[in-house]
């Protein structure tokens, strides 16, 4: 037998077939979920999935897997001969993969050159798919916790997130008028854009995925669903011109989607801990996002280079709101107390500078997770740990109400467009709506339907 010059992968994966042609892998039909996924969980998703995302390609899916990435599709069904995964795994074309490491058994490399072949099909069964949207509403014993709630920008509608839907109600929760079924366990932010026309959804489910739902509002439709990291997202920004939405996660990034395409603008890695909300400035040309690494962090929100931190850094924060007319930004989380910070610094940043400070607030009673601004400006909300949501002068931060009565554990706070009410949602899965004048409660209700539980004898 003539000796080899040169080994080469071709070479082997040749020589391989030439093997298999009459063996028993040849003859039999190769599935894709016992196969297949396999070998793409061990050796391919570490490079390819949501959180990394290299060449533009997700494995983590079937259906991201027939999407490609940046060089277009991976595999043309029934003909691997010209279908990039068999070149690159095989050593035909360049790159092999996987990138950096061991070539594949040749075994491997013929299961996909056969799967491919065969149709490229995929026999998931639908108990092993991944987070499915329900077929019909889910049915309550209790209600929900409620971290996502929202007005309509016309004062006609609000928008409760609740277990993989969101409840649309009339607004004053007198009637349900729609029922928004999607995949997200838990919706941690809402907003609907500033026309109106579309609502915005951000969430995902611990260390398994984080997504973001756009929605027709007008026709109740989901336009829209996008996978954006293995784990939960937060924040859910929406800016001034309702073009994009800047999101914060679990894995410390910030993105800038766009929201009639799903594209992400960027990725951002500035903070060094889980990034919990973010607001646009009013021109919508920078973002300032906060997060359990202490900081307000602003950034260019086109590229997300990283501009400075707007605050001296205290303790954890949970919550940002941006003033409505003036770029100045409204922080809280665990040292319990509310500022106000200008978004531009007066002058040259010096360590340990807080010269961007307008405004502290009162020490709360306990951690705040939740601020809001009414539409003029004129007033706060802060909510949290407390048993008490107060309501602030923001001129001169006294104290002008308080809404009394609250669970401690409110996440979300909404002023109604007109000013005149303001919702507050969290841990007991109930909305009240206060006057934020008097603090009186107008509103207590569940935003879901609850069934009563049936004890089994």
């Amino acid at each position: 037998m003539k000796q080899l010059e040169k080994y080469t992968p071709a070479y082997a994966f040749a020589a391989l077939i030439a093997l298999l042609v009459s063996s028993p892998l040849a003859a039999r039909d190769v599935s894709y979920s016992k196969d297949i996924k396999p070998i793409i969980q061990r050796s391919c998703q570490g490079c390819h999935q949501p959180a990394t995302k290299m060449g533009g390609l997700v494995l983590t899916e079937y259906d991201e897997i027939t999407k490609g990435g940046q060089k277009g599709p991976i595999f043309v069904a029934g003909s691997p001969d010209t279908s990039r995964v068999v070149g690159m795994l095989s050593g035909k074309v360049e790159p092999l993969m996987p990138m950096g490491g061991k070539a594949l058994p040749g075994e491997e490399i013929e299961l996909f050159r056969l799967w491919v072949e065969q149709g490229a099909k995929d026999d998931t069964p639908a108990s092993e798919k991944g987070p499915q949207i329900p077929e019909k509403p889910p049915v309550y014993t209790q209600a929900p916790l409620i971290s996502g709630l929202s007005y309509s920008p016309d004062g006609s509608l609000l928008a409760v997130g609740a277990y993989k839907e969101i409840v649309l109600l009339k607004a004053d929760g007198s009637e349900t008028v729609a029922r928004l079924l999607g995949k997200s366990e838990r919706i941690n932010s809402l907003a609907f854009t500033p026309d109106g026309t579309k609502l915005i959804a951000v969430g995902g489910a611990p260390a398994r995925y984080g997504e973001i739902q756009v929605w027709d509002v007008a026709s109740r439709k989901l336009l829209r669903s996008i996978d954006a990291t293995t784990d939960t997202l937060f924040g859910g920004a929406v800016s001034p011109d309702g073009k994009y939405v800047c999101i914060g996660g679990a894995d410390k990034g910030v993105r800038v989607i766009e929201i009639d395409t799903g594209k992400e603008l960027f990725k951002a890695g500035h903070h060094e801990d889980w990034v919990l909300d973010a607001a646009f400035g009013i021109d919508g040309k920078r973002v300032v996002t906060v997060g359990r690494d202490r900081a307000a962090k602003l950034a260019d929100a086109k590229t997300g280079a990283f501009l400075e931190n707007v605050n001296l850094l205290r303790e954890q924060l949970f919550a940002i709101e941006r003033h409505p007319r003036r770029d100045y930004v409204l922080i809280g989380g665990m040292d319990r107390v509310p500022y106000l910070y200008m978004m531009d610094r007066p002058r040259a940043l010096k360590i340990a500078d807080d010269s961007t400070l307008v405004r502290k607030f009162e020490e709360q009673k306990a951690n705040i997770l939740a601020l809001a601004f009414s539409p003029d400006g004129n007033r706060i909300a802060v909510g949290g740990l407390s048993d008490e949501v107060p309501i602030y002068n923001t001129e001169t931060g006294e104290r002008v109400a308080t809404c009394k009565g609250v669970p401690q554990g409110i996440f979300v706070i909404q002023f109604h467009p007109d000013g005149d009410k303001v919702a507050l949602g969290g841990f007991d899965g109930r909305v009240r709506i206060y006057n934020p004048t008097t603090g009186e409660l107008l509103k207590n209700f569940a935003a879901v339907p609850i069934t009563q539980q049936v004890a089994s004898n």
